[in-house]
């Protein structure tokens, strides 16, 4: 089962762990739709192993759901179930989910918040229409697009840009930081994590206080 996942390390802007993202990795064949709870459940019970080490070193997880993996949360009380013993593991939402720009007005999006998951957004600048999303305020983490990024941080209104939406979400997250230069102009702008920049992966069995197997 771990041998088909790996973790992305998210880092505050000085270097410090504070997430952790699970990855399927790129030999594995994606399952079919029809697969989605069990594809779910296989993904939950990996996290699942490593808890003691997220809750005991305060980080956050997050795993990103698709349309049929959302359905599986809100139809399955054994996921619910599972879920509610993941405090610290969190869902992120593509900007191509659908009907995403509805917000609460969404009825699957309401139907996880109301299970008191909490939600994060991926992919924001892909250009997919999901500013009612953002300004929902239903999302705990948005994530910038990582090219959308890159073509922005160097023009004059990325301040501004960011300032718009930490508006909406205290915690923006970032993918693409390629020097220091980039990383002071995000703590200035006081982004809160970047992915990718201090580590790139990191094997599930690399977590301290766990057997790995």
């Amino acid at each position: 089962m771990t041998d088909n996942y790996c973790y992305v390390p998210i880092h505050s802007l000085s270097g410090e762990l504070i997430a952790l993202e699970l990855t399927v990795l790129p030999h594995q064949t994606a399952p079919q739709a029809e697969d989605a709870e069990r594809r779910l459940l296989d993904q939950l019970l990996t996290i699942e192993r490593y808890a003691d080490y997220f809750q005991l070193h305060g980080l956050l997880c997050c795993l990103t759901i698709d349309f049929p993996l959302a359905c599986a949360v809100t139809e399955s009380p054994f996921i619910q179930q599972i879920l509610s013993q993941l405090p610290f593991l969190r869902l992120k939402l593509s900007e191509n989910f659908p009907n995403l720009h509805d917000g609460p007005n969404n009825p699957l999006l309401r139907a996880l918040t109301d299970r008191l998951n909490i939600l994060w957004l991926d992919d924001l600048g892909a250009g997919d229409a999901n500013l009612n999303a953002l300004q929902s305020k239903m999302f705990e983490v948005v994530k910038l697009d990582r090219q959308f990024y890159l073509d922005n941080i160097s023009k004059p209104f990325f301040n501004v840009l960011i300032a718009h939406i930490r508006r909406y979400t205290n915690r923006v997250l970032v993918e693409g930081v390629e020097n220091g230069g980039q990383l002071e102009k995000l703590a200035a702008n006081k982004v809160w994590g970047v992915q990718g920049y201090y580590a790139q992966t990191m094997a599930l069995d690399a977590l301290d206080g766990t057997d790995g197997g």
